[in-house]
């Protein structure tokens, strides 16, 4: 336990200092309840690690928009993710634990009324990625995954709605950037993990001026239209 010392007229007090606790979160079951009841449309698990019998747990809620299952010990596979596609109004699927892989993404290509897909810690290829292709208002996706090589990242330029991007620890390479150069209604892009040359970084620019970009959670020193923030 933490102490607290106070000194008052020449002495020392010691007493114990509290220390500040996370609020417990409801159970999936608790916020599944609460989601049929319509008093909330979106289910976040932060403290306790899922895996797919929880996930299944969630077929029928047709009322679930968002679906963020945060605890990085989460597993959930396509054996779950299939019991989602019938959602008609999960716009927000976010997975930060393990089990993402092609199959897995198969299945998410199914939810077809998805706008914002964040798996960051997938396994997946490039094929499994390609298959993404299928989500006709996906907007915003955030990945990562050492399976994919730029033939993944030149297939992004067929995703018909992707406006935000953000790419984690994939082996994008100069060629790479300059497919993601090439997707002219991309808006944002984001990029961690990845190098590349200064010529390649130098005619990224060049054609993309006005693209927002982070490398590594920074602007680059050569983005011409660096934000404030």
């Amino acid at each position: 336990m933490l102490l607290l010392v106070i000194a008052q007229g020449g002495c020392a007090e010691s007493r114990p200092l509290v220390e500040a606790q996370a609020p417990t979160e409801s159970s999936v079951e608790a916020q599944i309840v609460l989601v049929e009841a319509g008093t909330i449309d979106r289910i976040q698990v932060k403290q306790t690690p899922l895996a797919d019998p929880d996930v299944a747990k969630l077929a029928g809620l047709a009322k679930l928009r968002e679906l963020l299952i945060d605890h990085r010990d989460s597993r959930v596979t396509a054996a779950s993710l299939a019991k989602l596609v019938d959602l008609p109004k999960l716009t927000h699927l976010r997975i930060r634990g393990t089990g993402i892989d092609d199959a897995a993404l198969a299945e998410i290509a199914r939810i077809r009324t998805l706008t914002i897909l964040n798996v960051p810690r997938g396994d997946f290829t490039d094929q499994g990625l390609s298959q993404l292709a299928a989500l006709p208002n996906l907007m915003q996706l955030r990945i990562g995954s050492p399976k994919v090589t730029p033939t993944g990242i030149k297939s992004l330029a067929g995703f018909p709605a992707l406006r935000r991007l953000h790419l984690i620890d994939v082996p994008v390479g100069d060629a790479g950037l300059a497919d993601l150069a090439a997707i002219a209604e991309l808006q944002s892009l984001y990029i961690d993990g990845a190098q590349f040359s200064d010529a390649a970084l130098d005619d990224f620019f060049r054609r993309r001026p006005n693209l927002h970009v982070h490398f590594d959670q920074q602007h680059h020193d050569r983005d011409p239209n660096p934000d404030p923030h």
